[in-house]
């Protein structure tokens, strides 16, 4: 296999939702360089290790992997050929994603974290960027895209409906959203889930902060199909993933090593398998693809 992604068509995608093992133990073993054109400089970037240390699992660190290469699996399986990643953080999606010849633009809220963050890639040059609150974009300027990105970043925004709605107006004709966000159904979960939010304008003035520490709610799946919906949007697809032997929760990271990914892994698979209604307990994380609702 190649250092990089084999690129899977939607059908092999939507029955392999996890990235390939052996991709999977590489970037455990040597971090996401192995899916990253990055430079050589950016070692020197690498405080937390996510692109040249190792994380084997069960633990947050093989979970962070994980969900990095199912962001990029679930995007290459569109086969897009211009791509908007809002709140990019690290634009390393679109970095992955222009080294396939995709047209790739990154919208992130911190102007100079985006600018420092994509000198660290070979290909800087074809990342476009618009920095700035999303809300403040208009596809007039920036043009329509066959895939609007929003990882991890739903649940750091006060109304959930305006934001779906934004995304739409950037997908190009017979496009898709790929959304992914905390399980609020998870059964570890602490924070309010959106239906239990009373004003949602009070939390206006805590939205947009990075890291878990920003989450204003979080989103079960039974919820983001409504919210969908009221957004002019259609589910097309919603993935559960992410069993305590990735993430290392109830103390599982106790045995994280090398010698336990294999199997970690492969369970992880096969919980895939298992009643949507387990899932929903039992997975940390929603990945969904959305359309434009038909009108």
């Amino acid at each position: 296999m190649s250092s990089g992604p084999r690129t899977m068509n939607k059908s092999s995608a939507h029955n392999t939702i996890l990235p390939e093992y052996v991709l999977f133990r590489s970037v455990c073993s040597s971090g996401l360089s192995k899916v990253r054109p990055l430079t050589e400089a950016a070692t020197k970037n690498d405080q937390s290790g996510w692109n040249f240390g190792s994380g084997w699992p069960p633990s947050y660190w093989a979970y962070g992997r994980m969900r990095a290469l199912i962001a990029l699996i679930e995007a290459s399986a569109l086969n897009p050929k211009s791509v908007l990643e809002v709140a990019a953080g690290d634009a390393a999606l679109c970095a992955y994603l222009a080294s396939k010849g995709c047209r790739v633009a990154a919208n992130d809220y911190r102007k100079e974290n985006l600018e420092d963050a994509v000198r660290c890639f070979t290909n800087r040059g074809s990342i476009q960027l618009w920095p700035g609150n999303l809300f403040d974009l208009d596809p007039s300027a920036t043009g329509l895209f066959d895939l609007v990105v929003a990882c991890e970043i739903v649940e750091h925004v006060a109304h959930t409906v305006d934001f779906l709605k934004q995304l739409k107006r950037f997908v190009a004709p017979g496009g898709h959203i790929l959304l992914t966000t905390p399980n609020g159904a998870y059964f570890r979960n602490k924070l309010p889930t959106h239906s239990a939010i009373k004003d949602f304008k009070a939390l206006e003035s805590q939205q947009f902060k990075p890291d878990a520490d920003g989450h204003l709610f979080l989103i079960t799946p039974g919820e983001l199909r409504t919210l969908t919906q009221s957004a002019g949007l259609a589910v097309e697809r919603i993935t559960l993933w992410g069993t305590p032997l990735i993430t290392g929760h109830l103390r599982l990271s106790r045995l994280a090593s090398q010698s336990a990914c294999w199997a970690c892994y492969h369970v992880e698979r096969l919980c895939q398998k298992l009643p949507f209604a387990f899932k929903e307990k039992a997975c940390v994380n929603i990945s969904a693809i959305l359309t434009p609702a038909s009108e």
